[in-house]
């Protein structure tokens, strides 16, 4: 699961038929999130009504198009839920693995982005 900020709303004019009545929203992911491709966004489903501005939990792969009821449902990530608050212990931040799969420590710039 990523954790991001919703930054805007896409609009298409045609897509799959699976995706006719899905809201697909901007999600900028806060600084842990490295993806191979070098995009610094992602577009997600959403169906917890998120609005532009708010922190989101948002999941990726298999779990993403189940949320939508079916794994065949062309969909690469998708909004699990609105995040009221983040809580961070300062003290595990610079510390190498501070997370689950983060072989580097967390920097300044991602708490203070994080903490906005």
């Amino acid at each position: 699961m990523i954790l991001g900020r919703v930054v805007g709303q896409v609009w298409a004019t045609r897509r799959d038929p699976r995706l006719a009545r899905a809201k697909l929203l901007l999600v900028r992911p806060h600084g842990v999130y490295e993806p191979s491709l070098g995009t610094r966004h992602l577009v997600a489903t959403d169906e917890v009504d998120a609005g532009v501005g708010d922190e989101v939990v948002v999941c990726l792969g298999m779990p993403a198009r189940l949320s939508l009821g079916s794994n065949d449902t062309p969909v690469d990530a998708a909004i699990l839920g609105v995040v009221d608050r983040v809580q961070l212990d300062d003290s595990r931040l610079s510390v190498a693995g501070a997370a689950p799969g983060i072989r580097r420590p967390l920097t300044a710039a991602v708490v203070s982005e994080v903490r906005r």
